[in-house]
C-alpha cells in the first residue's frame, strides 16, 4: 500500500471514528435512567478494555500458530509506563470533568467549552515538540471552532452562565489535548489495541473510587440498561477511540483533536433520527461552517500531497453538497 493510500485509510477511519463517538450523548441519556453518567462511563471503560484484553489475547494465541511464527515480543520501558498511565489518567479525567459540568451548566456552554480541546492540542503541541502551523491550518481551526459555537447558538442565548461548570468544561478540554498528544506519541511504539486496553483499564481503576466515595449505583439493573452501556463500550470506546488512535499514526494529534469537531454535527444528525429532534437554521449554517474549517486546516497540512488533497476535496465538498 502507497503513502497516498494510507493516509486515505487514516482520513477514513478518523471520520468513522468520529461518526461512532457521536453516539455517547445518546446512549449516555438512554442509560441514565438507572445509573449516573460517570457509572456509566465507568462500565464503558471496564467493558472496552475487557474487549480489547480478548482481541489482544486472541492476536497472541493465532500468532502462536502461525506458520511463520514472527510474533512480536512488546517491550515495556519506565517511560512507556509514565505515558500510559498520563494517558490513562487524563481520558478519566476529560469524562468525569465533562460529565460534572453537564451537571453543573447547560448543554450548549459545556457542549462549546469541550471542543476548545484543538486550542489546547495546538498550543501543547507547539510548547512540546515545537510544532509550526500555516495561517491556512489557524485560519481552518477558528473557522471550525466558530462552526461549534454556531451549532449552539440558540441553546447558548437561553443557557444561564454557572461558573464551576464552565470551568470544568474547560479543564476537560485541557485534559483532552493532553490525552491526544500523549497518545499520538504512544502510537509510534505501539498498536491502537494495545493502546487502548491499558488507556481504559487505567481509567476505570481512577473513576471507581469517585463513584464509590459518592454512593452511586455501579452496574445497570435491567437488561436495556446493560444493552446501552455495552453499546457505549464497543461502539463509542472500542470502534470509535480505536479508530481515532489508529488514525493518529499518520495524523498529528492536533488534527484529531480538530476532525473531533465533527461529534457534534453527527450527534445533531443522529438526535433528528432517533429522538425527531428539531435541526434549526442555525445548526445547519454551523455544520457547513464546521467542514469549511476542517477542510482549509486539513488541506493545509497535506498540501504537499496533490494526490490526497484532491481525495479530501472530494469528501468535503459532497458533505457540504449535501447540507
Amino acid at each position: 500500500m502507497n503513502i497516498s493510500n494510507q493516509t486515505k485509510m487514516a482520513l477514513a477511519a478518523l471520520l468513522l471514528g468520529v461518526g461512532a463517538l457521536s453516539f455517547g450523548s445518546i446512549f449516555v441519556r438512554l442509560s441514565e435512567a438507572e445509573i449516573s453518567p460517570n457509572a456509566t462511563v465507568f462500565n464503558r471503560l471496564w467493558l472496552a478494555s475487557l474487549i480489547f484484553g480478548l482481541w489482544n489475547g486472541y492476536k497472541a494465541i493465532s500468532g502462536q500458530f502461525s506458520p511463520d511464527k514472527t510474533v512480536e515480543q512488546q517491550s515495556y520501558t519506565s517511560q512507556d509506563f509514565s505515558l500510559l498511565l498520563g494517558a490513562g489518567t487524563c481520558w478519566a479525567a476529560t469524562l468525569v470533568l465533562l460529565a460534572w459540568s453537564l451537571t453543573q451548566t447547560s448543554v450548549a456552554i459545556s457542549s462549546v467549552l469541550h471542543n476548545l480541546a484543538p486550542i489546547f492540542t495546538s498550543l501543547g503541541a507547539w510548547l512540546l515538540f515545537r510544532h509550526g502551523f500555516k495561517s491556512e491550518f489557524l485560519l481552518g481551526m477558528a473557522i471550525a471552532l466558530g462552526g461549534t459555537i454556531t451549532i449552539e447558538f440558540e441553546e447558548l442565548q437561553i443557557a444561564t452562565d454557572e461558573v464551576r461548570g464552565s470551568f470544568a468544561a474547560i479543564v476537560s478540554a485541557i485534559f483532552l489535548g493532553a490525552y491526544l498528544l500523549i497518545v499520538e506519541r504512544l502510537r509510534t511504539k505501539f498498536s491502537p489495541e494495545i493502546i487502548q486496553l491499558w488507556i481504559c483499564a487505567i481509567a476505570a481503576v481512577v473513576i471507581l473510587p469517585i463513584l464509590l466515595f459518592a454512593q452511586d449505583r455501579i452496574f445497570p439493573c435491567s437488561v436495556n440498561g446493560w444493552l446501552w452501556v455495552i453499546c457505549q463500550a464497543a461502539i463509542c470506546q472500542v470502534l470509535g477511540h480505536g479508530l481515532l488512535t489508529y488514525s493518529l499514526a499518520k495524523f498529528s494529534s492536533v488534527v484529531v483533536s480538530l476532525v473531533h469537531l465533527l461529534e457534534p454535527v453527527f450527534s445533531a444528525i443522529f438526535a433528528f433520527f432517533i429522538f425527531s429532534e428539531e435541526l434549526s437554521f442555525f445548526n445547519l449554517m454551523g455544520f457547513a461552517v464546521v467542514l469549511i474549517g476542517l477542510y482549509l486546516a486539513i488541506s493545509s497540512q497535506v498540501a504537499a500531497k496533490p494526490r490526497f488533497q484532491e481525495s479530501v476535496n472530494t469528501i468535503f465538498v459532497k458533505a457540504l453538497l449535501k447540507i
